[in-house]
């Protein structure tokens, strides 16, 4: 409210401005100082093509392209530009969430994005994925990534992905501003020291060198938008095909590094050519201008033997054609010349904008389109830099005293106002469980089961009496299938663990969560939560809701869960929600384990439990087991509440028992259901709906669109796999990888030969991986 009168006010005096006679300035206005002419030579629009080239691909109807639209102020610029060599074409369309969050991608936006530890919004860092591969590592057993720093021409070939002090290094020794705007003028020594470059930092990188090749980048980010998916191959083509031809060497595959010979980077072509490398990117801005280049230019770089006119600059077009890539490479890489009709920002190697006056794409814009004719012409004395040729420029008539002051005047207040505001304005950071930020918990339990495993109970440090997976009217879970992430804060990764359902006789709503863990041998995120005592906090987020039941059982009421080891917690969580959900319904838990501690104690007396572990075939899990496990006490409660509506059944691999092929088929057959009905292309019902659904990923398209008799429900029995990815690959065929999501894939394994034995298993029954 109070910058409401200033407004009023500011406005007033505009008003009060525009009733003075306007015919006193007439004819000085028509003699105002023409706008000087940009800092580099130009060319009004791009040659047509005087070779073959290929057609521009045709785009979806439900995304045009803008040809028409001003290019003027459309995109805003960056002072750096951070390239994670990914050797990937295309991510999800938050590259953050690429390989589950653990990229150097995600934790460059982390600390960079909005309300992060060093957003500044007068130092734009954009943080980009690219298909460049990374450099091989000296030590193959260390996992690194490679990134390109511009326009300040660096390489960084080695991020060891194991600590986040790399991460830190890059961010302090490289990224930070060597002088913050003045604008946080006000800011405390101490606070502004933070905020800047430190070169020490620099040397803890290995293998630094400057880049020397010339890099095309095409946003190609099909993930985020099909038009730079479809027009970016096509593109890339072209601009290998014409760079080659001009005698450029086109390198591909990663930058070879000798840590022993430190030479810059400048491919292996030698000194006869100039190298390029043409990429793909993820999403820049603008895909509706399609397609988007940015072509950078090197320091070095020379034309001839004087240097090159837009050496250290990155030159960004759009609405780029294949007919317009012989044009770019002529004019711009071969002499030097901007395409004035396709420009939008451009990155100096200073890490301004290109031209010392100009801010903002707009003024680029309108700068070339007011001194078209002018700016072709060329001195006829070539010693004479750009930069001496418009200091020479004298305007003719002085521009009105109000013309030059009150725009000022307003743009200062503008910028004053909305950089206080955005500097003084904390950034909201809610510290309750919610699954856009990590919040800390507090370790108050630590549960041993095994050499390997244990149960670990988190409690909020900060309580919520609004939890998220509960539901205000009853206080029970909202969804039958959800998970919360965990952070590793040492190497800055995060992995979904699935939460035990609370006993009958405890409170969920206190916000404790328990978690049955496994450490891996290699395992980062297991390993650390394994170090992990009473009294230390540990970072979540969530929930994370998983695959709906009720919606694919319909009407049918059997559920049978194979789950390997930790994945039988999600198996209790859905045994729970069908059972409650549907009183007709029956779930057959089939859990396997390595050893007999994480079902029973080791410590357990020799009469009645040795009885449960005699025989080499799967054995039923009640409640006469003596000294249960954390687990398997929640499965005694579990089946304490329904009775023989739940059936469980035990393997231990040390034992030498294991679910075989007949031991599943038997379960599934024991009990048939109802014929599903269903109509194909339904994504709850179509097994082939799910090859590439994700089990967390936010479901796209209508919901269930079968047409079932009058007075049913449409929907399938349900065979579910959790477990390691060995267990679900060998029962139910491996997850596939896509578009950054781990996906369903097809059924394979032992799922697959019953199916192909019993065409009715694959017709009433559904198989999900989790």
């Amino acid at each position: 409210m109070p910058l409401r009168p200033s407004i009023n006010l500011t406005q007033r005096c505009i008003s009060r401005l525009s009733l003075i006679p306007r015919r006193a300035y007439a004819q000085r206005t028509r003699q105002t100082r023409p706008p000087p002419p940009p800092p580099f030579n130009t060319v009004p629009t791009c040659p047509e093509p005087t070779c073959g080239c290929a057609e521009p691909p045709k785009m979806p109807d439900d995304l045009p392209l803008d040809r028409e639209g001003p290019l003027k102020g459309a995109i805003a610029g960056y002072a750096e530009h951070v390239l994670v060599c990914t050797g990937n074409a295309d991510w999800p369309s938050r590259i953050e969430d690429d390989n589950d969050g653990d990229c150097l991608a995600a934790d460059l936006k982390e600390l960079f994005g909005r309300g992060g530890t060093y957003s500044d919004p007068f130092h734009n860092v954009s943080v980009l994925n690219s298909s460049f591969p990374s450099s091989t590592s000296p030590r193959p057993q260390l996992q690194t990534t490679s990134a390109y720093l511009l326009p300040s021409f660096k390489y960084i070939p080695f991020l060891p992905r194991v600590s986040f002090d790399s991460v830190e290094a890059l961010v302090k020794g490289f990224l930070l501003p060597e002088k913050l705007h003045r604008m946080h003028d006000g800011l405390s020594p101490i606070h502004r020291d933070r905020l800047t470059r430190k070169e020490g930092y620099q040397g803890l990188l290995p293998g630094v060198q400057d880049v020397r090749d010339i890099l095309v980048l095409i946003c190609g980010h099909t993930g985020r938008d099909a038009r730079c998916g479809i027009m970016a191959p096509i593109l890339a083509t072209e601009f290998e095909e014409k760079l080659e031809k001009e005698g450029f060497d086109v390198q591909h595959g990663p930058v070879q590094i000798n840590l022993n010979e430190m030479q810059r980077i400048q491919g292996e072509a030698g000194e006869e050519k100039t190298s390029a490398r043409i990429g793909m990117i993820s999403h820049i801005g603008g895909h509706k201008f399609a397609g988007n280049v940015i072509i950078y230019l090197p320091p070095d770089l020379k034309m001839g033997s004087e240097p090159h006119p837009l050496a250290g600059h990155g030159i960004w077009y759009g609405r780029v054609d294949p007919k317009n890539v012989e044009g770019i490479v002529k004019e711009t890489i071969l002499k030097g010349n901007v395409v004035a009709d396709m420009i939008l920002p451009n990155l100096s190697r200073t890490g301004t904008y290109t031209g010392r006056n100009f801010t903002r794409c707009g003024q680029i814009n309108s700068q070339l389109s007011a001194s078209k004719a002018r700016t072709l012409k060329t001195s006829p004395n070539p010693s004479i830099t750009p930069t001496q040729r418009y200091a020479s420029h004298k305007p003719n008539f002085p521009a009105p005293l109000q013309a030059r002051i009150f725009p000022s005047l307003i743009l200062v207040g503008i910028v004053l106002v909305s950089g206080g505001c955005y500097l003084l304005t904390p950034p909201s950071r809610p510290n309750t469980l919610n699954d856009i930020t990590f919040v800390p918990y507090a370790i108050t339990a630590r549960e041993a089961i095994s050499p390997t495993s244990f149960v670990i109970t988190a409690v909020p440090r900060t309580p919520n009496p609004s939890l998220p997976y509960l539901n205000p009217s009853d206080s029970q879970w909202k969804n039958p299938l959800w998970s919360v992430e965990f952070k590793q804060p040492e190497v800055q990764i995060s992995r979904h663990y699935t939460p035990l359902p609370p006993l009958s006789s405890e409170d969920p709503t206190d916000g404790t969560l328990r978690f049955y863990i496994r450490a891996v041998g290699d395992g980062e995120m297991s390993n650390y939560l394994g170090r992990r005592r009473v009294g230390d906090d540990v970072f979540l987020r969530g929930p994370h809701v998983g695959f709906e039941l009720a919606e694919r059982l319909g009407e049918h009421s059997r559920l049978v869960f194979l789950a390997g080891g930790t994945g039988v917690v999600p198996g209790i969580q859905a045994a729970k929600a069908v059972l409650e959900a549907n009183e007709k319904s029956s779930v057959d838990l089939l859990w396997a384990v390595r050893k007999r501690e994480e079902v029973q104690n080791s410590a357990f007396p020799s009469s009645s439990s040795w009885k449960f572990w005699q025989g080499k075939r799967p054995t039923a899990l009640g409640l006469e087991v003596e000294s249960p496990s954390p687990v398997t006490k929640r499965l005694q409660d579990l089946k304490k509440t329904y009775g023989d509506r739940l059936r469980i059944q035990v393997v231990v691999d040390e034992e030498g028992t294991r679910f075989q092929d007949k031991d599943i088929n038997s379960t599934i057959t024991a009990s048939p259901g109802t014929v599903a009905s269903f109509n194909a292309g339904c994504r709850f019902h179509d097994q082939a709906m799910h090859v590439h659904a994700s089990e967390f990923a936010l479901s796209e398209g209508p919901g269930c669109v079968c047409e079932p008799p009058a007075g049913t429900t449409p929907g399938k029995n349900l065979f579910i796999v959790s477990g390691p990815d060995g267990f679900i690959e060998h029962y139910a065929g491996p997850k596939i990888w896509l578009g950054g999501h781990q996906t369903q894939g097809p059924i394979a394994g032992v799922a697959g030969h019953l199916q192909r034995q019993n065409p009715a298993l694959a017709r009433d029954w559904l198989v999900l991986k989790m």
